[in-house]
């Protein structure tokens, strides 16, 4: 046995540790973060009830964007072409629900009356920010993508969209819960 074999034997599990700790610490980082995001919280009962239907729908979406990140993980080593093929269905369907979701809920908005509308005009909340969600992150332009090998998902750049997404939605809940109780303010 030659010492290139030995030291090739001995590289590929220091490798496959050192990308398992990367993948490992890169995943606690994120989950740390939306540990801290989602407190625990209550809708505040001065709320109209489609306000708090509103409050509850957003607390919901922003639990839900977690999927791709949790369900979709990096591999450790090369895949094979049909293990790449998996992890993008996976990563497809998860932001395939995320999107289903923001939809559903930029339709409560759009139901909501005028008076709900014009509060949360007054409190500088718009669907505008939750748009770039809906129509970014895709994995590839060709929606038939049938290629043996096809092109893996960008989780760092998919994360930081959900990300800003994350904090709009958790800005947007905030302001909802601290908006004034007076529905015969001036």
């Amino acid at each position: 046995m030659s010492w290139t074999m030995a030291a090739t034997g001995a590289l590929a599990p220091m490798l496959v540790g050192y990308r398992w700790w990367r993948r490992h610490v890169r995943e606690q980082a994120i989950w740390r973060e939306l540990d801290q995001t989602n407190g625990e919280s209550s809708i505040p009962e001065h709320l109209r009830p489609t306000l708090a239907a509103v409050a509850i729908e957003t607390r919901r979406l922003r639990l839900e964007l977690e999927t791709p990140v949790r369900r979709v993980r990096s591999p450790l080593l090369a895949e094979t072409p049909w293990a790449r093929r998996q992890r993008c269905d996976a990563f497809d369907a998860a932001l395939c629900e995320v999107r289903r979701a923001i939809w559903d809920w930029l339709g409560l908005l759009r139901r909501l009356g005028e008076d709900d509308q014009r509060l949360l005009g007054e409190l500088g909340l718009s669907a505008r920010p939750f748009r770039r969600l809906l129509f970014g992150c895709d994995r590839t332009n060709d929606p038939w993508d049938e290629r043996l090998w096809t092109q893996a998902p960008d989780l760092d750049g998919t994360w930081l969209e959900l990300r800003r997404t994350i904090r709009e939605l958790e800005r947007f809940e905030l302001a909802l819960m601290g908006s004034p109780s007076n529905p015969y303010r001036g």
